[in-house]
């Protein structure tokens, strides 16, 4: 944790300057350090309390718990719950405390009703964590990124630590509350937008654009908690979902591409084909093949130990990661930044933009709520998807509480100092190794809560060890194409539109707008044209009728000849 931030020439740590966490004042980080480790003084609580349950659930319910739930909260037990290593007589039960935590976990978790065990959701945990572990250096990299007059808006560190923090209490969240397998951070375009378009181009102040989080996140949760954000999603057709997780895997795909170096920035066709002989592409490639062995074979850890081998062969190669000397220089820039830091209106959130620039804080807090609501529905779906979690109606059970667990983030994110926080389409590597429950999101909530004290640990992973999981991964999302149905134009063309334009625009949310906007408009001609041909259909058999009504029977020499009209 104290490795994280700077030092001074005189070895002590440098306060920040413009914190919204630490206090420019010694007495103000100790007070930060106090609160933060009271936290990790709550986790420690919560498993001892779990641990006093489980023992009270053993007693009443003994080693083989039966249908029925924990607290009321999941009610879909239909199997025996055992201990998962029971069977490999390793751990029962009734071995002491470790075993009833782990009996009070598999409950509590369902784990063993959804096909996994503790152990493989915990792998899974660590997995989504390592795949995530980026954004603890590259957020700060991006929001403390200094302005014309050379000075941050947010320092590095305090950025670190509140990227670090919502990102664990929305992982939480998310795994205690809906029991899903999300991992939750803040989300890479949004930060962007919060430095170089809030703070950048419509010149807000930090507060300000914090403040702007802060009300997406309350206006996120109410239509979270109205039902507006389900309903929405639910009068998507099928195929077009389906079409949102092809699109996430092309899109993750297309990231690893340029992690590894073999997509690269073109002037002439804005993207090209990097350098081959790189040993750094090179050592990527031959990872990606590994791991893909490895899971054809079905090695458990494949994951794990593909970054391993990356990260070790990466170093022993002695291969350069930029990211190292880029966090290093914002580091250095944060320890020598000052800026003067003004009385904030409510807990460092600047409010008063609402009145001094109406419209672009409206105009930003409607900007973020829209790229949060598309691309959290549209992951979170594909995820799911992914993870065999859906129901027969093609809805995720408890993705209200996901929704709610991005709000909770964004909104502790805005006061501490971050971007708003989203589901990461990074979780599906901790799906593909095996995460079903809300375990393998505690695993992660757990990791990010200590990964102050790790940055220098995940700066030392390279971009090559990671590239390989998001390439793998994306091949792994294409099957649900086989559920589109591009014999129908009506569907084909907003699927084909979703897959495209998200890699292609490199924004999740645009990708799904995109798809749903062609979708409805395509509908709407549609309907207008059918009505506009049974008007039509309608006006002519009226005027016929008219005509004929209007006509008389012809006669020659006075016979009356059949009613034939002229």
């Amino acid at each position: 944790f104290v490795a994280a931030c700077p030092a001074s020439p005189s070895g002590q740590h440098a306060p920040a300057a413009r914190s919204r966490v630490l206090p420019a004042t010694p007495q103000g980080s100790r007070l930060f350090l106090c609160a933060y480790y009271s936290v990790a003084a709550l986790w420690a609580g919560a498993i001892s309390a779990a641990w006093s349950a489980s023992l009270s659930i053993l007693s009443r319910r003994g080693a083989h718990c039966r249908t029925g739930s924990f607290g009321n909260m999941y009610q879909d037990f239909s199997e025996p719950l055992v201990f998962p290593m029971q069977a490999k007589g390793q751990l029962g039960a009734g071995d002491g405390p470790l075993g009833a935590i782990c009996t009070f976990l598999d409950i509590f978790f369902n784990v063993s009703g959804r096909g996994s065990t503790i152990g493989r959701e915990v792998q899974a945990g660590v997995v989504t964590w390592v795949t995530m572990s980026y954004i603890v250096v590259v957020n700060p990299m991006i929001l403390s990124a200094p302005l014309d007059d050379g000075t941050s808006p947010i320092p590095f560190h305090v950025a670190c630590q509140a990227t670090c923090f919502s990102a664990a209490i929305a992982s939480a969240f998310v795994g205690i509350a809906a029991n899903l397998p999300f991992g939750l951070a803040a989300g890479m375009g949004l930060n962007s937008y919060l430095r170089y378009g809030l703070v950048g181009k419509l010149g807000m102040s930090p507060d300000a654009a914090l403040a702007c989080c802060f009300a997406q996140a309350m206006l996120f949760a109410v239509l979270a908690m109205s039902g507006i954000v389900n309903f929405a999603q639910g009068v998507l057709p099928s195929s077009l979902k389906s079409s949102i997780t092809v699109a996430i895997g092309v899109f993750q795909a297309f990231v690893g591409f340029q992690l590894m170096g073999l997509i690269v920035k073109s002037d002439a066709t804005m993207v090209g084909l990097g350098d081959i002989t790189q040993p750094s592409l090179c050592l990527a490639l031959t990872s990606t093949v590994l791991m893909a062995a490895l899971f054809v074979r079905g090695t458990k850890g494949a994951t794990i130990m593909g970054i391993i081998f990356t990260a070790l062969a990466s170093h022993a190669l002695g291969l350069q990661d930029a990211r190292q000397s880029d966090a290093a220089s914002a580091a250095a820039a944060d320890a020598s930044a000052a800026v003067g830091a003004h009385v904030p209106a409510l807990l460092h959130l600047d409010f008063g933009a609402v009145v001094e620039q109406p419209q672009a804080f409206m105009a930003s807090v409607f900007c973020m709520l829209f790229i949060v609501v598309f691309d959290t529905a549209g992951v979170q779906h594909g995820i799911g998807q992914q993870a065999g979690l859906l129901d027969r109606d093609g809805a995720l059970p408890g993705s209200k509480f996901a929704y709610l667990a991005s709000a909770a983030g964004t909104g502790l994110g805005a006061f501490m100092g971050t971007s708003p926080v989203i589901i990461h389409n990074e979780s599906a590597a901790g799906v593909q190794e095996g995460g079903r429950t809300g375990l393998c999101a505690v695993t992660t909530a757990l990791l990010f809560l200590c990964s102050p004290a790790l940055v220098p640990v995940i700066e030392r992973i390279p971009p090559q060890a990671t590239a390989p999981c998001l390439v793998l991964v994306g091949a792994l999302m294409m099957g649900p194409i086989r559920d589109i149905d591009f014999g129908d134009l009506r569907l084909a063309l907003p699927a084909f539109l979703t897959i495209c334009i998200t890699p292609l625009s490199y924004s999740i949310s645009a990708g799904i707008f995109a798809g749903i906007a062609s979708y409805f408009i395509l509908g709407f001609v549609l309907r207008l044209a059918e009505a506009a041909e049974r008007i039509g259909d309608d006006i002519g058999a009226r005027w016929q009728l008219r005509r004929a009504r209007g006509r008389t029977p012809c006669a020659s020499g006075g016979t009356a000849l059949p009613e034939v009209y002229c």
